[in-house]
This record gives C-alpha cells, sequence and structure tokens, in this order.
C-alpha cells in the first residue's frame, strides 16, 4: 500500500494570500510613513526659517540702531578735543536710549582712551589703553573702511564684564586716522532676545559673526562666548553656497543633529541662527509610526497564523481523499478477486460509496467553514468555543466552562482591542475635513446614541449654550460620547448620575466641561487615564479596553486643543477640553 499520500506536505494557497495581503499593509504603512515624514520635515523647516527671519530683523535693528549712534558721533565728537562736557551731556542723553549699551570709548590714534568710559549715567573708570584690541588695530590699518566694524567678544577691562565690541573709526578731512568710537554692548541683552525665539536647548539660537565666532548663543551662552565654529558644516559647506536656508548637520557646538535655519544679515557680518533637533522634529512621527507598527505586526502575525491553519486543514482534507481513495482502490480488486461473493462485495461496495458520498459531504462543508474562519477568524473562534459548551455542557465540569468563558471573552476582547487600536491610529491619519459644525447637535446626536444606557440608568442630562465651529463632526461626536458614556458608567451606585455640559469662551479658545457627580478620580491618575490601554480598575470591574480617553485625547489634539481632568475621589469628575476659535491650520 502507498503510504506516501499521508506524508502530503501542506498546501500554501492561504498563505500566499495571506502574505500578499501582508506585503501590501506594509506597503501601505511605508507609504504613509514616508508622507507623514516629509509632512514633520516640512514643518520643522518652516518654523526655524520663520523664527531665522524674526532673528534676523531684531538682530539687524539692534545693530542698525548702534551703527547710526557710533556714525553721528564720530562726525560730531574729535578725540583730541575729548571730553567736551557739551558733547558728554550730548552723548550720554542718547546713550539713555540704548539699554544694551554698557559704555563708550573715545580712542585717540595711539590707542588711549581720551578720557574714561562714558555711560547714560556717569562716567565708567580710568583711561585705558586698547592699543592691542583687534577692532582697534583693525581702524589703524584700515582707516578708509567707512563700515561698522565688530571686534572680538572680550572682557571689559573697565568693569570686568563681558562686551562685543562695536566700533567706528574716526578721520580728519583728509582721511587721515584720528581715532575710533567704540561702544560695548552687552551679550546678556542679545540673548534675552534670543531666548523669546529659542525653540530648545537641543536645537539651539545663535548671533554669530561671518567669520564664525560666536557673539550670543543659548544654550551655554558663558561657555560659548568668543568661540570660534569657522570649521562647522554650516561655515564650509551651507554659507559658501548661500547666504540663506536650511542646514542639517551635527553641531560641533553640542553634538545634536538638528534642522538649522540660517540667514546673513545684508548690512553687516553677521549669521543668525535658529535650530530645532531632528529628536524633536519627528518625535510625533516615530511616535505614530511605533503603534502603526505595532498594529501591522499584530494583523500580520494574525492573518498568517489563520492561514496556515486553514492550510493545514487543507492537508488534512487531501489526505483523507487520498485514503479514502484507496480503499477503493483495493474494494475493486477484492471484487474481481472473490466472483463468487459477487452480491456481498457489491453490498459492501455501495455501502463504501455511501461513506465515500458522506465523506465528500463533509469535506465540502469543511471547506466552507475554513473559507469563514479565514473572513472572520474572531467571530469563528467564539462561535465554535460557545457551540462546544452548548452541544456537551452536561458533560462538562464548572472548570471546563469556565475556560470556555474566558476563551470566548479573550476573542472578543482581542476583536474589540484590535478596532480600538485602529480607530485610535486613524484619528490623524483618516479623519474628515473640518468644517462648520454646530456643536449643540453634536451633543443631541452623542445622547441620542446613548438613549438606551441615559434611559436605563435614570441619568439627568443639562446642556449649555454649544458654539458653532470647524470641526470633524464624526469625531466631536465620538468625542462627546466618550465623554458621557464615562460619567454614566463610572456612576456611585444606586446613584442616578448627574451630568452637565457646558462651555464657554476665553481669549481665542472655547472652554468645554463635562461634569458628572460619579466616584470620582484620584489627583495621582489625572494624567495616566489619557495614556492608551491604561485603567484604574481591575479587568471586569468596568466594560471597555482602556482606549476611550486616549481617543478623546487624540481628537482634542487634532483640533489643536488641550484636555484635562479635575476630581476628588466620592466628588463627581469634570472633563475640560479646549478648542480654538479659529481651526488649527496644521489639521491633517
Amino acid at each position: 500500500m502507498d503510504v506516501t499520500s499521508d506524508r502530503l506536505p501542506p498546501p500554501a494557497t492561504s498563505r500566499k494570500a495571506a502574505s500578499a495581503l501582508i506585503i501590501a499593509m506594509v506597503a501601505l504603512a511605508a507609504w504613509h510613513g514616508f508622507y507623514t515624514w516629509q509632512t514633520a520635515d516640512k514643518a520643522a523647516e518652516a518654523m526655524v526659517l520663520a523664527l531665522t527671519r524674526t532673528m534676523e530683523y531684531q538682530t539687524d535693528t539692534t545693530l542698525r540702531s548702534v551703527d547710526n549712534l557710533l556714525l553721528e558721533a564720530v562726525e560730531r565728537i574729535d578725540p583730541a578735543s575729548w571730553p567736551n562736557p557739551p558733547q558728554m551731556q550730548w552723548l550720554q542723553a542718547r546713550l539713555a536710549g540704548f539699554p544694551e549699551a554698557r559704555n563708550l570709548l573715545v580712542v585717540g590714534p595711539d590707542g588711549k582712551t581720551a578720557g574714561p568710559g562714558l555711560s547714560a549715567a556717569d562716567p565708567v573708570g580710568l583711561p585705558l589703553d586698547i592699543s592691542d584690541r583687534q577692532h582697534f588695530r583693525f581702524h589703524r590699518d584700515h582707516p578708509d573702511h567707512n563700515r561698522l566694524v565688530i571686534g572680538d567678544p572680550i572682557v571689559d577691562r573697565l568693569d570686568g564684564h563681558q562686551v562685543i565690541p562695536l566700533s567706528r573709526v574716526a578721520v580728519d578731512a583728509k582721511g587721515r586716522f584720528k581715532g575710533v568710537v567704540a561702544l560695548g554692548i552687552d551679550p546678556i541683552f542679545m540673548v534675552k532676545a534670543l531666548e523669546r525665539l529659542q525653540i530648545e536647548d537641543a536645537g539651539g539660537i545663535s548671533i554669530i559673526r561671518q567669520d564664525g565666532v560666536f557673539l550670543a548663543r543659548l544654550p551655554d551662552q558663558y561657555g560659548s562666548f568668543g568661540r570660534s565654529v569657522a570649521a562647522s558644516p554650516l561655515f564650509r559647506q551651507f554659507l559658501p553656497r548661500s547666504p540663506a536656508g536650511i542646514a542639517r548637520f551635527v553641531s560641533v557646538a553640542d553634538g545634536n543633529a538638528k534642522i538649522v535655519g540660517y540667514r546673513t544679515l545684508e548690512r553687516y557680518p553677521v549669521v543668525v541662527t535658529v535650530g530645532m533637533s531632528e529628536k524633536t522634529a519627528f518625535a510625533a512621527f516615530w511616535s505614530e509610526m511605533s503603534w502603526l507598527s505595532l498594529a501591522v505586526a499584530v494583523l500580520a502575525a494574525s492573518l498568517y497564523r489563520l492561514a496556515a491553519l486553514s492550510d493545514l486543514r487543507e492537508q488534512s482534507r487531501a489526505i483523507l481523499a487520498a485514503r479514502l481513495e484507496r480503499q477503493s482502490q483495493v474494494l475493486e480488486l477484492q471484487v474481481e478477486e472473490r466472483t463468487r461473493h459477487l452480491e456481498v462485495a457489491k453490498a459492501e461496495s455501495e455501502q463504501r460509496a455511501h461513506l465515500l458520498a458522506a465523506s465528500n459531504a463533509d469535506l465540502e462543508h469543511f471547506a466552507y467553514v475554513a473559507s469563514h474562519d479565514l473572513q472572520e477568524p474572531l467571530r469563528t473562534v467564539t462561535s465554535f468555543v460557545q457551540l462546544l459548551e452548548h452541544r456537551y455542557k452536561d458533560s462538562l465540569d464548572a472548570e471546563a466552562k469556565d475556560y470556555i468563558h474566558f476563551a470566548v471573552d479573550g476573542a472578543k476582547r482581542m476583536h474589540d482591542l484590535i478596532l480600538d487600536l485602529l480607530a485610535y491610529s486613524r484619528i490623524s491619519t483618516q479623519g474628515n475635513a473640518l468644517s462648520a459644525c454646530d456643536l449643540s447637535h453634536v451633543v443631541a446626536e452623542a445622547n441620542g446614541n446613548l438613549e438606551l444606557t441615559i434611559a436605563e440608568t435614570k441619568a439627568t442630562m443639562t446642556v449649555g449654550t454649544m458654539p458653532v465651529l470647524d470641526c470633524d463632526r464624526s469625531q466631536m461626536v465620538s468625542l462627546f460620547q466618550n465623554l458621557i458614556g464615562n460619567a454614566i458608567k463610572y456612576r456611585k451606585p444606586d446613584v442616578p448620575p448627574v451630568i452637565a455640559v457646558e462651555s464657554k469662551m476665553e481669549r481665542a479658545e472655547w472652554i468645554f466641561s463635562v461634569h458628572d457627580n460619579g466616584i470620582g478620580i484620584e489627583s495621582q491618575y489625572r494624567d495616566r487615564i489619557f495614556v492608551i490601554f491604561q485603567r484604574l480598575h481591575a479587568p471586569g470591574t468596568y466594560s471597555g479596553t482602556g482606549i476611550g480617553l486616549a481617543v478623546c485625547k487624540r481628537i482634542v489634539e487634532r483640533h489643536g486643543g488641550r484636555i484635562w481632568m479635575e476630581s476628588e475621589p466620592g466628588q463627581g469628575a469634570t472633563f475640560f477640553f479646549t478648542l480654538p476659535a479659529k481651526p488649527p491650520t496644521t489639521a491633517p
């Protein structure tokens, strides 16, 4: 007898189909990832470019104001006749309008100051010799350079503070060198301007002289002051190609990989930069891709496992068919060899033919079940386990019945978890376009969806005046339905829920609240409840998968708002969320 048919390899039809679907899912996820990455990259570039333009304007304004003051000073002041009391009074009055100025020096051609330094309040220090300073030497060697000179950052000899010397040359009518008028700028003034525009410490923001010397930088102003980054990629690769734009490199100042917007001032040899670390720029992208990858991995593993089971079932059917075929052949041989037992053999043959027909019918039914299993795997698992309980309930003990209950409940929870996870991941990627929506109708629809639950719990609903805003209507219904449903679910035993939905306008946003008289939540859990799959109660105590509030948070954030909770145990809870009066321009 040929036994090779009992060792038939399992067919791969279902696994091939599952592999094709998995490849398609991975391809779609990859395409979505690429699109999301491009969106995050463009948003980061737009932000740093906008801040860089603002920084360029502020720095140019400051330098131009100081340059005009110095230009006016060299036209009025002769270092040979300084100090001149009327001119000192005029200059002190002008310095009062420059909070960034620490002191002003009038220097003769020998590099020695003509009198003490001058501030808006009083003379500062004693006469000095600055003939060794880089900016003085430059003016002395280039008296025809009639432009503002930004000297090397130094420690002021008058008061010991860090200053950035800005200076202009003074020449006589024949263009001969008469001296220098220099103003020391407090770098802390520039640092305060940087603080208002800095995105993060890891990204950094700086004002750099065109030869690569830091004038001001955040973070680490004191450590960076006067330091040169002329060897950095910004100065060696990007600035030679274009005076303004976007640069991507690993910073020599702090070692962070970043996206940097840079611009060279048109009037002065200064470059301003605003940076954002790639980690920050793509944080949302990596978070979304992590969840999407998890969903694809779970679906792919489940699909391939079910396909493998289907192929094993097909193998069993083929082996059974082969066995029946062999038995039929043996029967035919027996009929031929034992003609004297023809009637008995005929009856036996008919009986076996009947068995074969019944077997074929069973196999057809088996193939239908396998196909149905592949289409709805979780529902099939639940149905067959419940069927097993129904048919053999008299033969099963209590423990076996519990196992069956656990299997059915586990399959349902797995189905709910997969659907909820997909719904969570699609909030940002498959949402509807924002359009005008009357939120009073939205709340009414959410209450209608909960009508049976409200009636069963005898809940009292109060809804205040709701605005009309641009939003995704279906997501707003889901948001209010989740919050109102939670208020009903976590009610006090034997106490009918009382729920109030209110809204009010503050500044440029609407604040919505959903208040209940339920069991309340301890304050230490106010952040945890918005994390996906985080539950505060033991499994089985309350229904649900633990994703509802995470969905609410993601919907609110997609609309440019924020959500939080205030509660005391036993005193009920109030969930607040905000929506901008105008829709966010970055909503997908």
